[in-house]
């Protein structure tokens, strides 16, 4: 019984609110540049895949550690440009960065465990 009970564990969901900070530079942090942030992600660590938002499709986990789950990490030294979602297992954050040269996009806030909704089915 103890499998199920930990196959059950592996998949959930994550509730996260924040802040987001949106400019060029250190002009991110200012307060006239700062919002609300929300998202709710769907994981499942036992199949490697994750969703956002309404999760019309689900994405490969770039990376599951003991302390952190990098949920996904994509770089393009040609632009410049880096994008990244990470979750920290302990403290329940979540950092959500996209940064082309020296525009940035972040969002840091921390997160809620919550019961798993699915995945869409698959069309073949």
């Amino acid at each position: 019984m103890i499998p199920a009970v930990l196959a059950v564990a592996a998949a959930f969901n994550l509730v996260c609110s924040g802040t987001t900070y949106i400019g060029a530079g250190m002009d991110a942090l200012k307060k006239e540049n700062q919002s609300a942030y929300a998202a709710t992600f769907r994981i499942d660590l036992d199949a490697e895949r994750w969703c956002a938002g309404d999760c019309k499709t689900t994405e490969h986990i770039y990376a599951i550690g003991l302390t952190k789950i990098m949920l996904k990490l994509e770089r393009d030294e040609k632009i410049p440009s880096e994008s990244f979602i990470s979750l920290n297992r302990e403290d329940g954050s979540v950092l959500d960065r996209s940064k082309v040269a020296d525009f940035m996009i972040m969002h840091i806030g921390k997160c809620e465990r919550a019961p798993f909704s699915g995945f869409p089915i698959r069309k073949f």
